[in-house]
């Protein structure tokens, strides 16, 4: 508990960061509020990197590898808005591909504690991938099939990392490093189905909101999770 007192400076100038940010971009300035992303992003990666430094562990070495592509992830997809053409959609794929990359590195690390339960892991997968993914796909259109089809994947992967976390729970127990996960990638993979939905779909700004919140917060709760890993 002590430990999480010490984060708290963290989670007030992270969120204080994230709201600042959303408020420019609701108000169009785009500029603005890609460095306030940007910065608002490197707070939870410090956030991490403190946990780490107080706890370090080989799973928080991932989680902190997570949140730093998750980071980069953050920039490059606001870069998106400022960029035009083909330009903009090549940034905004890295960007998911960044995003992409620090799911895998969370669920590789939730992996290592679910080994008894990966069939369980699996199953989740399918069945939400099979009725959630192609329900947002069926409310959005995409630019190119390319970038459609990598929607699919990335979506895949999300619904996967939630699966991880599901699948850890049950096979470790809930304690607060698990509960702290399983919330976390809870509110990850709510956040990219609406982004997907808002940045394809129809375009509404309380949810772009919701979105961004649920993102941080979730980022947020992923990072303390270093505190707690054995």
């Amino acid at each position: 508990m002590n430990a999480i007192l010490k984060l708290i400076p963290f989670y007030i100038v992270g969120l204080i960061m994230d709201i600042w940010f959303i408020t420019n971009e609701l108000k169009g300035n785009l500029i603005k509020s890609t460095s306030l992303k940007g910065m608002a992003s490197l707070i939870f990666v410090a956030a991490g990197a403190f946990a780490y430094g107080i706890n370090p562990t080989s799973g928080g070495k991932l989680i902190l590898i997570g949140l730093t592509l998750g980071l980069v992830g953050d920039v490059l997809i606001n870069l998106r808005d400022i960029l035009k053409g083909a330009t903009s959609n090549k940034v905004f794929a890295v960007g998911i591909l960044a995003f992409l990359s620090g799911h895998i590195m969370y669920m590789v690390f939730m992996s290592k504690m679910a080994t008894s339960q990966l069939l369980l892991a699996v199953i989740i997968t399918a069945v939400l991938g099979a009725t959630a993914i192609p329900y947002i796909i069926s409310h959005v259109t995409a630019p190119s099939k390319g970038i459609k089809i990598f929607g699919c994947v990335y979506l895949a992967v999300v619904v996967a990392m939630f699966s991880f976390s599901v699948a850890q729970i049950v096979a470790a127990g809930a304690n607060t490093m698990t509960v702290l996960m399983l919330t976390g990638a809870f509110l990850f993979m709510a956040s990219d189905f609406i982004m997907i939905y808002n940045s394809f779909g129809k375009k509404v700004k309380s949810l772009r909101a919701t979105n961004l919140i649920a993102y941080y917060v979730g980022q947020l709760l992923i990072a303390t999770s270093i505190l707690f890993i054995i």
